[in-house]
């Protein structure tokens, strides 16, 4: 049994946006267009596996009562991804063991640089403070094991940068943050139970796919549920779910899926 909590579906800002923003074209009055940043949380019978650590991971996780995690997968470093890893120091806490943080080489570099504090002891630090993570280098083009969950790990073009996408035990595969997918990546998530993938609006962007593009992924697919995420602006939930082919929808922040 693999459990998979959609634990965020909105673009980099947020809906809605700080600032003139606000809403953009998505009804304020409809509360499946409230989206926090992206970020998925995995759970079978022993592991528990999250994705993704942006500023909103603490409201995200509070109301499951975690008691532990065994890894976090990191898609990519930019803000929205990973600004909220720090309060995933009070999981170290109890039985003082360090959560593992999986990314890239350059990924992993990047996080190393902007919170080194969570690796590594310094002279500055509190004498009482121990370093609560440790970083793992993980790479597309691999398979690896966390518990009792296998992870295919695949390459996803992000404009000007790149992205991890993640395919588990063969049940679900994960796409945030990607504009353009290899044909050896859509044939291996072919008749996947469930896909959540990126649509970020109607239109091209440079580096998050649009809704046409997409469509046409998941025509490819033929996943058999497949969930929006990363839902910008533009993205009204009631407008984009009249357009979706069959066996798609939108993504909402909270959405609970059970995978035999």
């Amino acid at each position: 049994m693999m459990k998979v909590t959609l634990l965020g579906c909105g673009t980099s800002v947020g809906v809605p946006a700080l600032g003139h923003a606000g809403w953009g074209k998505c009804d304020p009055q409809d509360p499946r267009n409230r989206r926090q940043r992206c970020a998925v949380l995995i759970e079978t019978d022993t592991t528990t596996i999250l994705v993704d650590t942006g500023p909103d991971i603490r409201n995200q996780l509070l109301p499951l009562g975690l008691k532990k995690i065994d890894a976090v997968l990191i898609t990519h470093t930019h803000s929205d991804h990973v600004a909220g890893i720090d309060d995933l120091r009070a999981f170290f806490w109890p039985d003082r063991m360090e959560l593992p943080i999986m990314a890239t080489e350059h990924h992993g570099a990047d996080i190393q640089s902007r919170f080194p504090y969570l690796f590594s002891k310094s002279p500055k630090s509190p004498s009482y403070f121990v370093p609560p993570m440790r970083l793992e280098t993980i790479s597309a083009g691999t398979r690896i094991r966390i518990g009792d969950c296998d992870i295919d790990i695949f390459h996803q073009a992000h404009g000007n940068a790149d992205s991890l996408g993640f395919l588990f035990d063969g049940k679900f595969g994960y796409s945030t943050d990607v504009v353009d997918l290899s044909d050896d990546v859509l044939d291996s998530l072919h008749g996947v139970p469930l896909w959540i993938v990126e649509a970020l609006r109607d239109t091209p962007h440079q580096a998050h796919s649009h809704y046409e593009q997409t469509f046409s992924w998941i025509d490819r697919v033929k996943p058999g549920q497949a969930v929006l995420t990363h839902l910008g602006l533009e993205a009204d939930y009631a407008e984009l779910a009249e357009i979706c082919p069959p066996r798609t929808e939108p993504g909402v922040d909270g959405m609970v899926f059970q995978l035999d």
